[in-house]
């Protein structure tokens, strides 16, 4: 392990750090070419500024700090104010990152990023604190990143990698909500091809200008890739709290997401390539306050599985199969929605707004929804829904006045056809 202050690294906030840290990533890379062993830079204690330019990195090169808020980054651009300053980045179009030139065999741990200090005329989407592409046997954990105009965390086509206690922040914070990236942890997906074996646990993200954490395929024309899991991580105050925007399998599992200003859980065609994922996992997780709907899922061709989760309190609809503008909109096949309690919603529990082949509407939950807008309804299907099975489920409304009087709504744009089973009495459309 190397010591950065032994090699011209100041760490007093104010002598700008990054020349030598430049020079030290680029030494302890050439060394770890020749001889094949992976070098540690250790940066005791301090605020080390980075001004002016991004650290291009170095395969077999870690980083490792004393703990967020004694080891701190100072991302700032004084000398180039129109110039974003990640701490760290190696990507395909600047540096020519691939599968066959990887950052491999790193490990970025115990620091804190603060990206306050940078200032930019504008948007820009490489003002990130981490952006790594293309990253093969990496361990990322203990980091706070906070305040970055991008992305904080942004590193795409993670092979054999694990995310662990990173803590996202106000990142994003020139992101309307619409630009690219803008996240607390945004991860560009497909690379690797149809397996990226990755794992993202334990990671809080708070504020941030999109998504909490999303994942991306990064080309239409890509397999979307298997093998991704996002564990006990909050998702809290975002534009989105958790998406998947192009992934094959994701797992979602004991996550809670709340406060977030679209929806918790989202999978859309809402990414640079309007390719939405299928075929996930959403469970036991608590998907509570969100300003829009709980879980929001539309442009898939379906599979998602949404099962032993709570859906509650928020502004909109517990769950909404809707596909947006844009994206691919053929009826999503093989939807799931099973043993969730869906509470306290604004509007209807279940919404579909989305054509469905062979869903599965099994044993959840469904009481007083409709606080919002006083009519709610358990399920209310206002689109074409093929071979449906609607069984088990338990509809109720305790409440003094109810504000969820039906229990299952068929609209006039709404068609249930050909159902498998179902022990509900279906309504005409109304």
């Amino acid at each position: 392990m190397v010591n950065a202050l032994d090699h011209g690294l100041a760490g007093d906030g104010v002598t700008n750090d990054q020349p030598a840290l430049q020079r030290l990533v680029d030494q302890l890379g050439a060394e770890c070419a020749r001889d094949g062993i992976p070098r540690t830079i250790h940066c005791p204690a301090g605020a080390y500024a980075i001004h002016d330019v991004g650290t291009v990195w170095r395969s077999g090169v870690s980083l490792i700090g004393d703990g967020p808020g004694a080891t701190r980054f100072l991302l700032a651009n004084p000398g180039a104010p129109d110039r974003p300053v990640p701490l760290a980045f190696w990507t395909a179009l600047q540096h020519g990152a691939s599968t066959e030139h990887p950052i491999a065999d790193v490990e970025f741990a115990r620091f804190e990023i603060d990206g306050s200090r940078m200032t930019l005329p504008a948007y820009d989407v490489l003002a990130k604190g981490l952006g790594l592409q293309y990253v093969l046997r990496g361990n990322f954990h203990d980091l706070y990143i906070h305040d970055t105009p991008a992305t904080g965390f942004g590193c795409d086509f993670l092979q054999d990698t694990t995310v662990e206690r990173v803590l996202a922040v106000h990142c994003g914070r020139l992101d309307s909500g619409w630009e690219k990236g803008g996240a607390g942890i945004g991860i560009g997906v497909g690379g690797w091809g149809d397996v990226e074996r990755l794992t993202i646990t334990d990671c809080v993200t708070l504020h941030n200008g999109t998504n909490g954490i999303f994942v991306e395929l990064q080309d239409a024309s890509w397999t979307r890739p298997r093998g991704i899991r996002v564990l006990g991580c909050h998702a809290q105050g975002n534009f989105y709290g958790i998406s998947d925007w192009g992934a094959d399998g994701l797992v979602v599992m004991g996550c809670t997401m709340t406060g977030n200003r679209v929806a918790g859980f989202d999978v859309s065609g809402q990414g640079t390539t309007h390719i939405a994922g299928r075929y996930g996992v959403v469970t036991g997780c608590v998907i509570d306050e969100n300003v829009g709907d709980g879980v929001s899922i539309g442009n898939t061709p379906g599979g998602y599985t949404v099962t032993g989760s709570r859906l509650s309190r928020n502004g909109g609809h517990g769950y909404r199969q809707h596909n947006l503008p844009g994206a691919r909109t053929l009826p999503a096949a093989d939807i799931v929605i099973e043993g969730n309690d869906i509470w306290d919603n604004g509007a209807d529990g279940i919404c579909i707004d989305g054509d469905l082949v062979d869903a599965f509407l099994l044993a959840n939950r469904i009481r007083g929804n409709g606080r919002r807008s006083q009519d709610g309804a358990g399920i209310t299907i206002n689109a074409r829904v093929e071979a449906a099975t609607i069984r088990g489920q338990r509809i109720w409304d305790r409440g003094d006045p109810k504000t969820q009087p039906t229990p299952i709504r068929v609209t006039r744009a709404g068609a249930l056809l050909s159902p498998v089973a179902s022990d509900l009495p279906i309504p005409t459309a109304a």
